[in-house]
Parts: structure tokens; C-alpha cells; sequence
């Protein structure tokens, strides 16, 4: 079993000294640094939340190719086809290594106008892209529906579950592990103050879900997280 670490940051990350916690990261053993895909923030809908690209951008010109950036989910319904396409998704096909995380989206932390685009329609558009290749991106679903377990084998994607339980994500390795040469990771998010210990035959990535937390609080937890 190889499990790789990676991190999602919180909605307010960018709003006290976030060069200097970009530099504390990179002095771990991260594979990934992602992002998620909220206007507002999923934690206080009072607290400030980054911009998507403009905070890929902000980290990339830190860490350039030392860690790999990521978005964990992009919501494909949340704005229409053409834009999600010229102003996110071929943007993030630009970054080397790039882990394109996809979900169709719900109303949890907000209400979004609902655009409906055909998610299998995106998946091929995206892998039919030069940079796809050439740039080597990672490209995967979240979700839990009969519907996604499909589409992981149809288009050999990764898979990532957000939270849940052992059961759910050995259903997910499952069908992973019949994956020939998938184009993406089987993965997890994690509470990092109580996360779920799960044994593999197979290498998973295990994404920490960072909290919106003052400078002390944010690197007691990475502390903890690779002690």
C-alpha cells in the first residue's frame, strides 16, 4: 500500500500571510496542493473565500513545478458550458501535472443556478485536448452515484470521495482496481483531526481538508497531519 498526502485548502486562506504558509507546505511531503470550487465560503458564509484561478495562479508563481496543484471539485453546472470551458478548464489544462477533479455539483454549502451540461460530453472534450497529453493531466470525478462508478470505467478516471466511510471507498477500490492505465487517482478527503484509517492493496491519495484557522492552528496541523 502506498498512500500519498496531499492538501485542500480552506476558503480564507489567502487573507493573512499566505506566502509564508505556501513556503511551510512545501517544506512537507505533499504531492498536491488543491482547491475547491465555492463562491461562498463552505465553512461561514461570513468568512471570505479565493477566487479559483487567481488563487492557482497566486500559488503556482510560489511553488512553479515543487508541488502539483489541483481542483477538488469543479462544479460542471455551476456556469455555462462555453465559460466553464474558456475561462476554467482550458486555463487549468495550461498547468503542468494538474489534477482536474469534475462533480456535477449540489446545493450543501450554496445555491448555484443549475446550467446542466453533459458531464460525458466534458470528460471526452477535455481528454480529447492536446494538453491533456502533453502536459500530463490527471483527470477525475467526485461523487458516489451509481452514474459516476460508470463513468470512472467508461473513461478510465480517477475517483475521489469526499468524507464517507471505509465501506464506500472499498466500492470505489473495487471498481478502481479494474482500471487499466487510468487516467487519474483513486483518492480521499479527510478530516485531519479524525481521519478514517483505511488499508489498500492499491496506492490512494488521502487529500487533508485544511480549516479556515489562524497562522498557529494551520501549522499545528500540518505538524500533525505529517508528524
Amino acid at each position: 500500500m502506498n498512500k500519498i498526502n496531499s492538501v485542500l485548502l480552506p476558503g480564507s486562506f489567502f487573507e493573512y500571510n499566505y506566502i509564508e504558509k505556501v513556503k511551510k507546505l512545501i517544506t512537507f511531503e505533499i504531492d498536491t496542493i488543491y482547491f475547491y470550487d465555492h463562491k461562498v465560503n463552505p465553512v461561514d458564509k461570513n468568512l471570505n473565500v479565493y477566487q479559483l484561478i487567481d488563487g492557482i495562479y497566486k500559488i503556482y508563481d510560489i511553488v512553479k513545478n515543487e508541488i502539483c496543484l489541483g481542483v477538488c471539485v469543479l462544479n460542471i453546472n455551476s456556469r455555462p458550458y462555453q465559460v466553464l470551458f474558456d475561462d476554467y478548464i482550458n486555463k487549468l489544462l495550461d498547468i503542468k501535472n494538474f489534477k482536474l477533479g469534475i462533480g456535477t455539483g449540489d446545493n450543501k454549502y450554496e445555491k448555484r443556478k443549475n446550467f446542466s451540461n453533459n458531464i460525458e460530453e466534458i470528460i471526452t472534450q477535455v481528454q480529447s485536448s492536446k494538453k491533456f497529453e502533453s502536459n500530463d493531466i490527471q483527470l477525475f470525478i467526485g461523487g458516489n452515484s451509481k452514474e459516476k462508478l460508470n463513468l470512472i470505467k467508461k473513461y478510465k478516471l480517477g475517483i475521489n470521495q469526499w468524507m464517507g466511510n471505509k465501506k464506500g471507498f472499498k466500492e470505489k477500490e473495487l471498481i478502481y482496481g479494474q482500471i487499466n492505465l487510468p487516467f487519474g487517482r483513486l483518492s480521499i478527503c479527510l478530516n485531519p483531526d479524525n481521519p478514517i484509517i483505511i488499508e489498500s492493496n492499491l496506492s490512494y491519495e488521502q487529500i487533508f481538508v485544511l480549516k479556515d484557522s489562524n497562522n498557529e492552528i494551520f501549522y499545528k496541523t500540518l505538524d500533525n497531519i505529517f508528524k
